[in-house]
């Protein structure tokens, strides 16, 4: 080899080191450590909300209990249903840098539900930053709810929106007040989306008070025609503050005089969330506050043959909204200087064995 290629050797390799250099340097540059915090939800130590520190799209949230399934968006909450140890991993962008972490987090115990051979089939967290299309419909429009109620059911954002991971329901005044049309609400359904028959369903919410307003979680379906179903796990009448009413709805309890309902005192529902319970098998009803153990409305008949006795071989659909008057909810007429008020429901979750 001459002098001149072997310095043209040493040039090329210098030029071809500087390149990797750069490299490096690039890649080094277009990373970055994604950091999260991981919060246990109050209410259920097996289900757990991550939340990433910085503000970046896309996000992509993947557990190793999940197997491949991932979740996306800021937040996102998993259920870790068995006891162990999980890997948490967070991969995100930021301004077109990639970030990566993985946490270790423990569940201490089996769920609940888990014990009772129960699965998550449906939840709705609210960590997205808007109402998921894919679950839920909006009912609107004025004086074709029964009960002779005032409000308009829209879906304008100022009825319904995502707010800290919790999804507002808004009742407003919007017109002088006192008549059909004059106030604006939001009722959403789960109708030909997620529909269920038997299974544990738990909402945890904050209820809107004041006299006039009536915020009801329920359950209807027209499947078991030409008998009636109806399932009412929660409705609040502001009139009577601080008592819950939960009650089923049948042919045999409409035309006959054996009613299916039940009251409680809970002193601080306007106030601070609570857990409202339903565990539906093939042969009783009951609903519960906060815990499964506390049971304030069983139903339970002798005879589930009967359709109109118990119509609930056949799917319902979940509804949650706010009325304003009507028969019930403005029995003591409404109080105008009340609004705005809003019900904040934190999640809804279905279980099935």
């Amino acid at each position: 080899m001459t002098t001149n290629q072997f310095t043209c050797l040493l040039w090329g390799i210098f030029f071809l080191f500087l390149l990797s250099s750069c490299d490096s340097d690039e890649k080094e540059g277009n990373s970055f450590e994604a950091k999260f915090s991981i919060q246990t939800d109050p209410s259920n130590a097996n289900f757990i909300q991550v939340t990433a520190d910085q503000e970046g799209d896309p996000y992509e949230w993947s557990c190793d209990a999940a197997g491949s399934s991932t979740q996306s968006g800021q937040s996102a909450v998993f259920y870790l249903e068995k006891k162990g140890a999980y890997e948490i991993t967070l991969k995100q962008k930021v301004n077109g840098k990639q970030g990566i972490s993985t946490k270790q987090y423990t569940i201490a115990e089996d769920s609940y539900y888990h014990q009772q051979g129960e699965s998550l089939w449906w939840n709705d967290e609210f960590t997205a930053p808007e109402v998921d299309v894919l679950s839920w419909n909006y009912d609107q429009g004025t004086g074709k709810w029964g009960n002779n109620e005032w409000q308009n059911y829209t879906n304008k954002s100022e009825n319904s929106f995502i707010r800290d991971g919790m999804l507002v329901l808004r009742a407003m005044k919007s017109g002088e007040g006192q008549k059909i049309g004059d106030y604006t609400s939001a009722r959403l359904t789960t109708r030909g989306k997620k529909e269920i028959s038997r299974g544990r369903v738990e909402v945890r919410a904050r209820l809107a008070g004041g006299v006039g307003l009536w915020p009801a979680i329920w359950f209807y379906g027209t499947k078991a025609s030409p008998y009636y179903s109806e399932i009412d796990l929660l409705e609040y009448v502001g009139c009577d503050k601080d008592i819950i009413y939960g009650a089923i709805h049948t042919t045999a309890t409409l035309e006959g005089d054996q009613k299916v309902s039940s009251s409680l005192k809970v002193p601080d529902v306007e106030d601070n969330f609570h857990v409202y319970g339903m565990n539906w098998t093939d042969d009783k009803i009951e609903f519960y506050l906060d815990s499964p153990d506390n049971i304030y409305l069983p139903f339970r008949p002798e005879d589930t043959s009967d359709p109109s006795v118990w119509p609930f071989d056949s799917q319902l659909y979940l509804i949650i909204n706010i009325a304003v008057g009507g028969d019930w909810g403005g029995m003591r007429g409404v109080d105008d200087s009340i609004f705005p008020r809003e019900m904040e429901v934190d999640y809804v979750r279905f279980f099935q064995k």
